[in-house]
C-alpha cells in the first residue's frame, strides 16, 4: 500500500498486488465517508418497525445500523 498526503484536504493511497495496481482511493476531507468505518456508541432508539437501530457516535446526525449487521 502507497500513501499520499501531500495536500492536507486530499489523501490518495493504492494497493499494489503481484505488481500490479488493485486498488485506488481517494478521500477529501470535505466529502468525509462515514459508512464502514468503525465507531465507538450508545444506541439512543430501537425501531422494531424497520427492523434497525439508531446510534449515537458523536456526530451531528445519528449512525443507522440495521439488525442484519449485528452480530448475535
Amino acid at each position: 500500500m502507497l500513501i499520499n498526503v501531500d495536500q492536507p484536504e486530499e489523501c490518495r493511497a493504492v494497493v499494489i498486488e503481484n505488481g500490479e495496481l488493485d486498488e485506488i482511493i481517494v478521500e477529501h476531507s470535505s466529502h468525509e465517508l462515514v459508512k464502514g468505518n468503525i465507531y465507538l456508541g450508545v444506541v439512543t432508539r430501537v425501531e422494531p418497525a424497520i427492523e434497525a437501530a439508531f446510534v449515537d457516535i458523536g456526530r451531528k446526525k445519528y449512525g443507522f445500523l440495521p439488525f442484519k449487521d449485528v452480530l448475535p
